[in-house]
């Protein structure tokens, strides 16, 4: 197994809803991997158009392919600032008798937005360097360089360099990682962690514990990153309406 620690700094500003309190709509201060998968080029969603108005994720189609090949973890803050902007979409004719309602969703609100130089930590996992998929940016990152993505409702630049470990190691037993988790993408419960709130679309975990069972252990240099084998995108898939409503 190959693992890069990436980091990855913000070069404008970044906003998506994390968090909607009336008309205050927050960024979370984390980068959801299956964003950054998305972001990177490997995996590719349905084109929004005037003819398709309703977005639906479809993460089961497009995420799982990419299991046996790589792996990506949330990205976790390092270094994280945000900025309360406020935005209208009303016409000019709103005080006009007769006016139509407006198609912007909202009309206005306030956005609380990751401001650039905000930076995240993230680990991608390879095991056969010789099966990337096409993503000019992934092997980018893969030779060391530095690449340029863009994140966001209004997509803001960033900034990605990745760093091979210089050794890996598979161990056995209870350990703890540092790496921001994915919940839905693991196998096992970790027996203790904190829950990152809102962390939508799946729950996100910080400082897990796990009692027992393999994990890498990563050295870059003198830093010892532990991670967990069995990671993969929708190790729990999430339950269909008709399978919840039949267990009720």
């Amino acid at each position: 197994m190959h693992i890069y620690r990436g980091t990855l700094e913000l070069l404008d500003y970044v906003f998506y809803a994390t968090t909607e309190r009336g008309k205050a709509y927050e960024t979370g201060a984390f980068i959801h991997n299956y964003a950054l998968v998305y972001a990177l080029g490997l995996a590719r969603g349905e084109t929004y158009t005037y003819a398709r108005l309703t977005q639906e994720p479809h993460y089961a189609e497009e995420l799982t392919p990419l299991n046996g090949h790589l792996y990506l973890t949330p990205a976790a803050p390092e270094r994280v600032a945000h900025r309360l902007v406020q935005w209208n979409t009303i016409r000019e004719g709103y005080a006009f008798p007769g006016k139509e309602p407006s198609v912007g969703y909202p009309d206005w609100g306030f956005a609380r937005m990751l401001r650039p130089g905000s930076r995240f930590l993230f680990y991608l996992l390879v095991s056969d360097l010789a099966a990337l998929p096409d993503a000019p940016a992934l092997h980018d990152l893969i030779a060391e360089k530095t690449t340029r993505i863009r994140l966001g409702k209004f997509p803001g630049k960033a900034r990605l360099q990745a760093q091979q470990a210089d050794r890996v190691v598979i161990q056995e037993g209870p350990f703890q990682t540092t790496a921001m988790l994915n919940w839905r993408d693991l196998e096992t419960d970790p027996q203790v962690c904190d829950v990152v709130a809102a962390s939508l679309p799946t729950r996100l975990l910080s400082r897990a514990h796990f009692a027992e069972g393999p994990y890498y252990e990563a050295h870059f240099g003198r830093d010892i990153v532990r991670l967990p084998v069995r990671m993969r995108f929708l190790a729990r898939p999430p339950e269909t309406r008709r399978h919840a409503r039949s267990r009720r």
